[in-house]
């Protein structure tokens, strides 16, 4: 029985050497203090300055960095630092003005145009105007013919080409009245009312890449050209060609209009042609058209 009471418990006699404890032996021998060097002393500079004991002077740029030095970000040469202040006052990318560009062949001319309720006249020298997107997109384009009897039997057709690649003509003179043939909703009308007429459709305006008004002898006579081609707008603009042309006995290429980023650019083309409607479809690059005879076309 073991008994907890340490006054009453019985002497051990196998904890001898807990009475008995010695240091623990070192395997090597400390080395005395007087064995270690002492350090050598720092020389101190003298200054040459009697008032100052501390050096100021340059020490000079530091030693090369060598091949096993761990600094991983050297500092940059002294030509490459930018001074702060230098910086601060030199403007920003952003802040710079940009050189200007040479102008290059002669200025950009404006494009001609027709104001609302505006009169242009097209001349040798100023053939062309450009509707804009309303001028050519709204109501209807109406090409007249604007002549006395003393011109003679004058008639109008206009040759067409639409963005599917349709092309043949429109000419009340040989039948064909509306264009393309046989079409619930026309592009192009002719008629006669007081005077010869074309008329564009001008909801169907994207449908039209380009026409060209001529005007010949209905009975395939000599005129005495005369009067004038009037192209009016739904806004009641008015684009005017001078039909003075003198005697000439076939046809002649009047008025072309091209379809340009939705806006139609009208051109004075007052070409004479020798021969007939065919010879001014081939003249002009009117090639998808065949013909049954020089004024009539295969519909």
């Amino acid at each position: 029985m073991i008994s907890r009471d340490p006054f009453s418990a019985p002497r051990r006699t196998d904890l001898g050497w807990l009475r008995h404890r010695t240091a623990r032996k070192v395997g090597a021998a400390r080395v005395p203090p007087a064995a270690v060097p002492a350090p050598a002393p720092v020389p101190v500079r003298e200054s040459s300055a009697a008032t100052s004991e501390l050096d100021l002077s340059d020490p000079g740029p530091p030693p090369p960095a060598s091949a096993g030095s761990l600094d991983l970000f050297p500092s940059p040469p002294a030509a490459d630092v930018e001074p702060a202040a230098a910086a601060a006052d030199r403007p920003s990318r952003a802040a710079r003005p940009r050189a200007k560009e040479p102008a290059s062949g002669r200025p950009r001319r404006p494009v001609p145009r027709v104001a609302s309720r505006g009169r242009v006249i097209l001349t040798p020298q100023e053939p062309t105007v450009t509707l804009n997107r309303v001028q050519s997109g709204v109501g209807s384009l109406t090409v007249e013919a604007v002549c006395s009897p003393a011109v003679g039997d004058i008639t109008i057709g206009a040759l067409y080409q639409l963005t599917d690649g349709t092309s043949s003509i429109v000419h009340r003179a040989t039948g064909l009245a509306s264009g393309p043939p046989r079409s619930r909703r026309p592009v192009l009308t002719a008629s006669r009312a007081e005077f010869e007429q074309l008329l564009v459709d001008l909801r169907q305006s994207r449908t039209l890449e380009r026409l060209l008004v001529y005007a010949v002898s209905e009975s395939g006579g000599d005129l005495a050209w005369g009067g004038t081609l009037v192209t009016r707008t739904f806004g009641e603009s008015r684009i005017e060609l001078p039909l003075d042309f003198g005697r000439h006995p076939g046809p002649i290429a009047l008025l072309s209009l091209y379809n340009v980023a939705g806006e139609y650019v009208l051109r004075a083309e007052a070409e004479k042609v020798t021969g007939a409607v065919r010879d001014v479809a081939r003249s002009f690059g009117y090639d998808h058209i065949t013909w049954a005879d020089p004024h009539t076309p295969v519909v």
